[in-house]
């Protein structure tokens, strides 16, 4: 049981994190606020992040990997690549705008200084199941050959962009634009 309660007060101090800086940004989500929000006393926050900082970026690696697990958690590799890569990239999109905060936040850490404080070794490894998912297509000519950099930021940019563009209510995406936002990825990646 004592796992279990440990659990719930890290859960809670992960959610109030998220919600705070979702409202507030990094810098007005103090500790104490924190604390409230997750109903815990102060200094069990201390008991689990030594510092503010060490509770961001931990955060940060756990909504990355969360992220990352969902893309892949439903993958088929004995489908071809083509359909395997249309459920990536629509459960990229999908994932975000299920989940706005955890994307804001995602987004709003990768260009923040924050970064600077995971190690870049570990912030590779959040992201190699998809290097690893793309450079197999790459080496069976499925996909041009892109630098690997390249063509992850290629497809996470146009992703993104889909995101963006839906979760700013600026235009409501149909399943059918959806599906052009896919083509035209594809068609950019595509060998041949």
């Amino acid at each position: 049981m004592k796992n279990l309660k440990y659990f719930d007060k890290k859960e809670a101090i992960f959610q109030a994190m998220l919600e705070l800086i979702s409202k507030y940004g990094f810098h007005s989500s103090p500790m104490s606020e924190v604390a409230k929000q997750a109903n815990v006393a102060a200094g069990t926050i201390y008991h689990y992040f030594k510092s503010k900082d060490e509770l961001i970026c931990a955060l940060y690696i756990r909504l990355r990997e969360k992220f990352v697990d969902n893309l892949f958690k439903t993958d088929d590799s004995t489908k071809p690549f083509k359909e395997r890569f249309r459920h990536f990239y629509l459960q990229m999109i999908q994932e975000a705008i299920k989940n706005p905060k955890e994307f804001y936040f995602l987004e709003q850490f990768s260009n923040s200084p924050f970064v600077t404080n995971i190690p870049k070794a570990n912030l590779q490894a959040l992201d190699q199941p998809m290097y690893d998912f793309l450079r197999k297509a790459v080496f069976t000519q499925v996909l041009k050959d892109i630098p690997p950099k390249i063509l992850v930021a290629f497809v996470i940019g146009s992703a993104t962009s889909i995101i963006k563009l839906q979760l700013s209510g600026e235009f409501k995406m149909t399943s059918s634009d959806l599906e052009l936002a896919f083509f035209a990825c594809w068609d950019g990646i595509r060998k041949g």
